[in-house]
Protein backbone atom coordinates (compact mmCIF):
# COMPACT_ATOMS: atom_id res chain seq x y z
CA UNK A 1 0.00 0.00 0.00
CA UNK A 2 2.54 2.64 1.06
CA UNK A 3 4.57 2.07 -2.54
CA UNK A 4 1.44 2.46 -4.58
CA UNK A 5 0.85 5.50 -2.15
CA UNK A 6 4.53 6.50 -2.84
CA UNK A 7 3.73 6.32 -6.48
CA UNK A 8 1.16 8.46 -6.45
CA UNK A 9 3.00 11.09 -4.30
CA UNK A 10 5.79 10.57 -6.86
CA UNK A 11 3.93 11.13 -9.89
CA UNK A 12 2.27 14.47 -8.47
CA UNK A 13 5.62 15.78 -7.41
CA UNK A 14 7.11 14.99 -11.13
CA UNK A 15 3.73 17.15 -12.56
CA UNK A 16 4.56 19.83 -10.13
CA UNK A 17 8.06 20.39 -11.64
CA UNK A 18 6.88 19.85 -15.19
CA UNK A 19 3.87 22.28 -15.14
CA UNK A 20 6.71 24.43 -13.36
CA UNK A 21 9.18 24.38 -17.10
CA UNK A 22 5.89 25.63 -18.35
CA UNK A 23 6.07 28.94 -16.71
CA UNK A 24 8.57 32.21 -16.52
CA UNK A 25 7.82 32.67 -13.03
CA UNK A 26 6.82 30.19 -10.43
CA UNK A 27 4.35 30.55 -8.69
CA UNK A 28 2.87 32.76 -11.99
CA UNK A 29 2.67 36.04 -11.88
CA UNK A 30 0.03 37.51 -9.61
CA UNK A 31 0.20 34.41 -7.14
CA UNK A 32 1.56 34.93 -4.05
CA UNK A 33 4.23 32.49 -2.93
CA UNK A 34 2.37 30.46 0.01
CA UNK A 35 2.99 31.33 3.60
CA UNK A 36 4.86 28.71 5.92
CA UNK A 37 3.59 29.66 9.45
CA UNK A 38 0.78 26.75 9.48
CA UNK A 39 2.51 24.63 7.26
CA UNK A 40 5.83 24.67 9.15
CA UNK A 41 3.83 23.85 12.36
CA UNK A 42 2.01 21.18 10.49
CA UNK A 43 5.32 20.04 9.48
CA UNK A 44 6.12 19.64 13.64
CA UNK A 45 3.11 18.05 14.30
CA UNK A 46 3.25 15.61 12.10
CA UNK A 47 7.29 14.76 12.89
CA UNK A 48 6.38 14.83 16.68
CA UNK A 49 3.84 12.41 15.78
CA UNK A 50 6.08 10.16 14.87
CA UNK A 51 7.53 9.68 18.62
CA UNK A 52 4.32 8.57 19.79
CA UNK A 53 3.63 6.39 17.71
CA UNK A 54 7.07 4.78 17.77
CA UNK A 55 6.09 4.10 21.13
CA UNK A 56 3.39 2.46 20.69
CA UNK A 57 4.80 0.30 17.71
CA UNK A 58 7.27 -0.69 20.35
CA UNK A 59 4.99 -1.41 22.89
CA UNK A 60 2.95 -3.91 20.72
CA UNK A 61 6.06 -5.71 19.35
CA UNK A 62 6.56 -6.84 23.52
CA UNK A 63 2.77 -7.81 23.30
CA UNK A 64 1.97 -5.35 26.10
CA UNK A 65 -1.26 -4.27 28.17
CA UNK A 66 -3.77 -3.55 25.43
CA UNK A 67 -5.24 -0.84 27.62
CA UNK A 68 -2.07 1.36 27.68
CA UNK A 69 -1.79 0.22 24.04
CA UNK A 70 -5.04 1.94 23.18
CA UNK A 71 -3.68 5.26 25.31
CA UNK A 72 -0.67 5.56 23.62
CA UNK A 73 -2.84 5.26 19.97
CA UNK A 74 -5.34 8.19 21.61
CA UNK A 75 -2.39 9.98 21.79
CA UNK A 76 -1.22 9.12 18.15
CA UNK A 77 -4.96 9.93 17.04
CA UNK A 78 -4.84 13.78 18.84
CA UNK A 79 -1.77 14.42 16.12
CA UNK A 80 -3.48 13.30 13.20
CA UNK A 81 -6.71 15.34 14.50
CA UNK A 82 -4.58 17.97 14.54
CA UNK A 83 -2.55 17.53 11.53
CA UNK A 84 -5.86 17.32 9.50
CA UNK A 85 -7.18 20.84 11.16
CA UNK A 86 -4.11 22.50 10.09
CA UNK A 87 -3.91 21.12 6.78
CA UNK A 88 -7.49 22.56 5.73
CA UNK A 89 -5.82 25.90 7.50
CA UNK A 90 -3.26 25.75 4.97
CA UNK A 91 -5.31 26.10 1.76
CA UNK A 92 -5.99 29.86 2.62
CA UNK A 93 -2.23 30.45 2.93
CA UNK A 94 -1.41 28.74 -0.63
CA UNK A 95 -3.20 32.36 -2.03
CA UNK A 96 -4.46 30.36 -5.03
CA UNK A 97 -7.62 28.84 -5.96
CA UNK A 98 -7.64 24.72 -7.54
CA UNK A 99 -9.41 26.02 -10.46
CA UNK A 100 -6.89 29.55 -10.79
CA UNK A 101 -4.30 27.97 -13.09
CA UNK A 102 -2.10 24.91 -13.34
CA UNK A 103 -0.02 26.22 -10.12
CA UNK A 104 -3.10 26.42 -8.35
CA UNK A 105 -4.16 22.47 -9.43
CA UNK A 106 -1.37 20.96 -8.34
CA UNK A 107 -0.40 22.60 -5.13
CA UNK A 108 -4.19 21.89 -4.22
CA UNK A 109 -3.91 18.02 -5.51
CA UNK A 110 -0.69 17.58 -3.65
CA UNK A 111 -2.49 18.97 -0.41
CA UNK A 112 -5.63 17.15 -0.55
CA UNK A 113 -3.93 13.82 -1.32
CA UNK A 114 -1.54 14.43 1.44
CA UNK A 115 -4.80 15.16 3.74
CA UNK A 116 -6.27 11.45 2.77
CA UNK A 117 -3.24 9.92 3.74
CA UNK A 118 -3.53 11.91 7.15
CA UNK A 119 -7.30 11.16 7.51
CA UNK A 120 -7.06 7.36 6.68
CA UNK A 121 -4.08 7.31 9.21
CA UNK A 122 -5.48 8.75 11.72
CA UNK A 123 -8.86 6.62 11.24
CA UNK A 124 -7.25 3.87 11.28
CA UNK A 125 -5.13 4.60 14.16
CA UNK A 126 -8.57 5.50 16.22
CA UNK A 127 -10.24 2.41 15.34
CA UNK A 128 -6.87 0.53 16.72
CA UNK A 129 -7.44 2.74 19.69
CA UNK A 130 -10.66 1.85 20.31
CA UNK A 131 -10.49 -1.97 20.17
CA UNK A 132 -7.42 -2.32 22.43
CA UNK A 133 -9.48 -0.44 24.96
CA UNK A 134 -12.59 -2.35 24.33
CA UNK A 135 -11.47 -5.79 23.26
CA UNK A 136 -12.19 -8.51 21.90
CA UNK A 137 -7.80 -8.45 21.38
CA UNK A 138 -5.72 -11.34 19.67
CA UNK A 139 -2.12 -11.02 18.22
CA UNK A 140 -2.59 -10.26 14.48
CA UNK A 141 -3.94 -6.62 16.29
CA UNK A 142 -0.24 -5.65 17.83
CA UNK A 143 1.12 -7.25 14.22
CA UNK A 144 -1.74 -4.37 12.81
CA UNK A 145 -0.61 -1.69 15.40
CA UNK A 146 3.26 -2.56 14.18
CA UNK A 147 1.69 -1.95 10.49
CA UNK A 148 0.06 1.10 11.09
CA UNK A 149 2.57 2.97 12.73
CA UNK A 150 4.70 2.51 9.90
CA UNK A 151 1.96 3.87 7.59
CA UNK A 152 2.61 6.79 10.17
CA UNK A 153 6.09 7.53 9.35
CA UNK A 154 4.92 6.89 5.89
CA UNK A 155 2.83 9.79 6.16
CA UNK A 156 4.66 11.87 7.79
CA UNK A 157 8.18 12.01 6.03
CA UNK A 158 6.41 12.13 2.91
CA UNK A 159 5.09 15.70 3.84
CA UNK A 160 8.52 17.17 4.82
CA UNK A 161 9.43 16.46 1.23
CA UNK A 162 6.21 17.98 -0.06
CA UNK A 163 6.04 20.94 1.94
CA UNK A 164 10.09 21.32 0.56
CA UNK A 165 8.84 21.49 -2.83
CA UNK A 166 5.09 23.09 -2.27
CA UNK A 167 6.05 25.31 0.22
CA UNK A 168 9.46 26.43 0.39
CA UNK A 169 10.35 25.45 -3.18
CA UNK A 170 8.47 28.60 -4.79
CA UNK A 171 10.69 30.53 -2.80
CA UNK A 172 13.82 29.75 -4.18
CA UNK A 173 12.67 28.73 -7.66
Amino acid sequence: MITLEGAGLAILVFTYFYIWRSFDTWPPIGTKVPDLGISTINVVVLLVGILPMWHVAHLALRFERPRLLGLWLLVCVLFGFTAAILRVMEFKGIHTRWNSNAYGAIVWAILVVHLAHIIAATLETLVLGILMLRGPVNDLHFVDITRNATYWYFVALSWVGLYLIAFLGPRFM
